[in-house]
């Protein structure tokens, strides 16, 4: 079954990627929330250990890199925007690199094809559920999600292009279809940090509104609707 998938064109791949991610982000949130209300009916402080762990792993990498950011940059916006880009694009370049190991590896081993299928299966798994960023909001209630989805749509699209990148490339060291142009890698690769920066200018937005809405107690969908429609026509008057 995944063969099949590891040989789809990209346009396909890529789509059913996308969608894929934000499910495994649904889900991953959903868990997290899970274990805190498991958490606090048992009274039982280790359930949550997991979603607490990785909030913070989370939290740690973001700040390490705005740390630095802050310290060069004097605008507050721009300071919080390339902090999310930078600290994105690390994480996607952390996926890619772990699929092409994958496939280096598993070459170099001579690992049997059903074996490596699994191995990059479950890695693939793994990457969709993106269990950190969900995690990382699970403070959050689900009619808060809204909050995620405008800088989301593309945060979670660059991050679709990271995990079929680095699946081209696991297939370059260990072949299982027809390797994808030179071409085609660099412009997947372009793409990635593309969709990231534009995710990563609109987060601050996002989550100053967010912030607003809650501290003024208004509803967080049309605040953003209300917000996102006078900056489109703004930009188109």
């Amino acid at each position: 079954m995944f063969k099949k998938f590891l040989c789809l064109n990209l346009k396909y791949k890529i789509t059913l990627t996308y969608f894929l991610t934000w499910l495994g982000f649904l889900i991953s949130f959903s868990f997290g929330k899970f274990l805190i209300f498991l958490s606090n009916i048992l009274k039982s402080e280790p359930i949550k250990k997991p979603a607490e762990i990785a909030k913070t792993f989370g939290e740690m990498k973001f700040y390490a890199v705005s740390s630095v950011i802050s310290q060069n940059v004097s605008i507050p916006y721009l300071s919080y925007a390339l902090s999310y880009i930078i600290n994105n694009s690390i994480s996607c370049m952390m996926i890619i690199a772990v699929f092409a190991l994958a496939g280096y590896l598993s070459s170099k081993e001579k690992a049997e094809e059903k074996e490596y299928l699994r191995f990059i299966c479950i890695l693939f798994i793994f990457a969709i559920a993106n269990p950190i960023t969900a995690l990382i909001g699970v403070n959050l209630e689900f009619k808060d999600l809204i909050a995620i989805v405008p800088h989301g749509i593309f945060e979670f699209f660059g991050y679709s292009l990271a995990v079929v990148l680095g699946l081209e490339l696991a297939n370059i060291f260990y072949p299982i279809k027809e390797k994808v142009s030179i071409k085609s890698i660099a412009i997947l690769l372009m793409s990635i940090f593309t969709f990231i920066s534009i995710a990563g200018f609109l987060e601050p937005i996002d989550w100053l509104i967010y912030n607003y809405a809650k501290a003024n107690n208004l509803d967080l969908f049309k605040t953003f609707f209300t917000v996102y429609k006078s900056l489109i026509w703004g930009l188109n008057g």
